[in-house]
C-alpha cells in the first residue's frame, strides 16, 4: 500500500517548554538513538515555541487572499506576512539583498520589490517562471488593455481548439472533452492576438492557474487524485472487475466550472489587484529570478553579497512537484523527458531518487573547486546523528516497517544535498547576514527525523552561527499508517534561524 502523508493538525499548544525537547526518536527503542537525544540536548536552549508564527504563515494559507500573491495557488509556499515579519527582524533596509534559493511562486521576491529590498531567487519549475513573470509587471501593465481583452473573452464563445492540450501519460484524460477543447481554444487564441508580451504572460498565468479547477484531478500531496468520471479510472475500474477484483473507489468532485466563466473570474482579481497596486507608491529596488537547479546554480555566483536568506526548501516528505504540477508542466510544454529531468534535478525528496554525488562532484571540478566539493562531502558523512538516521531506516527495513525501500536514499540524498546548499549560503552571504529555513520534522518507519536541528548542526559544521530554533505551537502529524503502526507523535515545525560571523 502507497504510504500517504496525510498532515493532523494538533489544536492543542504544548506551550510547556520542556516538551519542546523530545526524550525519544526510535519507537520501541529499536534503532539505535543516542546521537539524536545529544543533538536535542545540545541545542535545546535555541528552541523557543512562540505565537509569532503560525500554520498560517509558514502555508499558502495566508497567501490566499492576497493581492498579486494568491494569482498561482502554490501550496507549498508560505505567506507575505511571514516573509514581511522576517524582514522587520532582520532590520534589512533599501539596498541589502535577500537569497531565496527555492524560491516557489516568488513570494519572497515580490514581497522585497514591495519594500525596495533586492533580491535574488533560484526556481527550478517553470510554473513558477511562469507565476513571477507575470507578478512582476503589476506596475507595468496597461490596465485599459487588460479591461478590453477581458470583455474580448466576456463577448466571445470558444470555438474548436487548433490543437490538442500537450498530455503526458500522467496527465491524459485530465479534462472534460468540452473544458479541454475551450482551455486549448483561448490558448491559440491569446497566442493569436496582438496585445502587448505582459498581457499574453498574464493571460497564460491566468489558464495555467485554472487547470486543476476545470479538472478530474485534485493535488494531494505526493501526487494527483483522479474523480471517478474520467477515463483514466473507468478504464482502470474495468479492467479490475475483468479480474475479478473490486472497483477503486475514486472521488468526486462535483460540478466542474465552465472554462469562460472561470477564467472571467480569475482575470477579474487580477485586473482589480493591479488597479490597486498601481495606484501605491513603491521605491525602486531589483529582483530577479534564477532558471535551473540550486545545487547548479548557487556555486556559480559571487561570495560575500546577500544580507539575508528567507526560504522553505522541499520538505523531506516524498511529495513529488513533478506530480502533483504535472497539468501545468505539461501545459507549459514540459514533455515527458523534461518532467523527468525535472524529478531529477530538484532537491531529493521523492522515493525515486537517485543520487546527485556524481554530478555535483563534476560540477564542482569545472569550477575548479573539487577540493571544496570533498570538504563539503565530509562534512555530511561524518555527522553523526546524519549515519544514526540512515542506520535506524536500514533497521526499519530489514524489519519489514517501511513500505519504500526508497526512502532511504532520499533521507540520505535529502540532507546530503542540503548540506551543499547550507555550504553555497554561508559562502554566498556577507558577515552578519541572518538566514530563515522553514521546514518540518518527519517520521518514517516509526523513527523520528529532527529535520531543524540536524539542519542547524550541518550548518554550524559550516560556520554559521545559530540563532534560534522557533516552534509553532501547532504540530505536525503522521500519515495514517504510521499512526496505526507506531501510535501518534507530534513532530515539530519550525523556523530555524542561523548568522553567518
Amino acid at each position: 500500500m502507497r504510504q500517504q502523508s496525510l498532515p493532523w493538525q494538533f489544536d492543542e499548544p504544548l506551550s510547556d517548554p520542556e516538551e519542546l525537547v523530545r526524550t525519544s526518536f526510535s519507537h520501541d527503542g529499536v534503532s539505535p538513538q543516542s546521537a539524536r537525544l545529544a543533538l536535542e540536548q545540545r541545542y535545546m536552549s535555541l528552541l523557543e515555541e512562540t505565537d509569532k508564527f503560525d500554520r498560517r504563515l509558514v502555508s499558502y494559507q495566508g497567501n490566499k487572499r492576497a493581492m498579486l500573491h494568491s494569482w498561482f495557488k502554490y501550496r507549498e509556499g508560505f505567506s507575505a506576512q511571514l516573509v514581511e515579519q522576517l524582514i522587520e527582524d532582520f532590520d534589512l533596509k533599501s539596498g541589502d539583498t535577500i537569497l531565496e534559493p527555492f524560491s516557489g511562486s516568488a513570494t519572497t521576491l515580490l514581497v522585497a520589490r514591495s519594500l525596495g529590498i533586492d533580491a535574488t531567487g533560484l526556481e527550478i519549475l517553470p510554473v513558477c517562471h511562469l507565476a513571477w513573470e507575470a507578478k512582476s509587471h503589476v506596475y507595468e501593465y496597461d490596465l485599459d488593455e487588460l479591461v478590453r481583452l477581458f470583455d474580448m473573452i466576456r463577448t466571445t464563445n470558444p470555438g474548436r481548439a487548433s490543437a490538442p492540450f500537450p498530455h503526458i501519460v500522467i496527465t491524459e484524460s485530465a479534462f472534460p472533452a468540452e473544458a479541454e477543447n475551450a482551455l486549448m481554444f483561448y490558448t491559440g487564441w491569446f497566442e493569436q492576438l496582438e496585445i502587448s508580451s505582459q498581457a499574453k504572460v498574464l493571460l497564460r498565468l491566468a489558464l495555467t492557474s485554472i487547470l486543476e479547477e476545470i479538472s478530474y484531478t485534485r493535488k494531494d500531496g505526493q501526487y494527483l487524485r483522479w474523480d471517478i468520471r474520467s477515463e483514466k479510472v473507468q478504464s482502470r475500474n474495468q479492467q479490475r472487475l475483468a479480474n475479478g477484483k473490486k472497483p477503486v473507489k475514486g472521488m468526486n468532485k462535483g460540478h466542474l466550472p465552465d472554462v469562460k466563466q472561470v477564467l472571467l473570474d480569475v482575470l477579474r482579481i487580477y485586473i482589480d489587484d493591479i488597479h490597486k497596486l498601481q495606484k501605491k507608491q513603491y521605491s525602486p529596488s531589483q529582483q530577479r529570478l534564477m532558471q535551473g537547479s540550486t545545487l547548479e546554480i548557487l556555486p556559480t555566483l559571487d561570495p560575500d553579497q546577500f544580507a539575508a536568506v528567507i526560504t522553505s526548501p522541499p520538505y523531506c516528505n516524498r511529495y513529488d512537484y513533478t506530480r502533483t504540477y504535472a497539468l501545468e508542466l505539461a501545459y507549459l510544454g514540459a514533455g515527458e523527458e523534461g518532467i523527468r529531468a525535472l524529478r531529477f534535478d530538484q532537491l531529493s525528496c521523492t522515493v525515486e531518487h537517485r543520487s546527485k554525488a556524481d554530478v555535483l562532484r563534476e560540477h564542482y571540478r569545472s569550477l575548479d573547486q573539487e577540493a571544496r566539493f570533498e570538504q563539503i562531502w565530509d562534512i555530511v558523512q561524518s555527522n553523526l546523528v546524519f549515519n544514526e538516521i540512515n542506520r535506524a531506516l536500514a533497521i526499519r527495513w530489514e524489519r519489514g516497517e517501511i513500505n519504500n525501500q526508497g526512502i532511504l536514499p532520499m533521507v540520505e540524498g535529502y540532507f546530503t544535498e542540503l548540506t551543499f546548499v547550507f555550504a553555497e549560503i554561508f559562502r554566498t552571504c556577507r558577515s552578519g547576514a541572518q538566514i530563515a529555513f522553514v521546514n518540518d520534522n518527519v517520521r518514517y518507519g516509526g523513527e523520528i527525523i529532527p529535520v531543524d536541528l540536524l539542519s542547524t548542526d550541518l550548518a554550524v559544521q559550516l560556520g554559521f552561527e545559530p540563532v534560534k530554533v522557533y516552534v509553532l505551537p501547532q504540530r505536525k502529524g503522521n500519515s495514517s499508517q504510521q499512526m496505526g503502526r507506531f501510535g501518534r507523535e507530534a513532530l515539530r515545525k519550525s523556523i530555524t534561524i542561523w548568522r553567518k560571523p
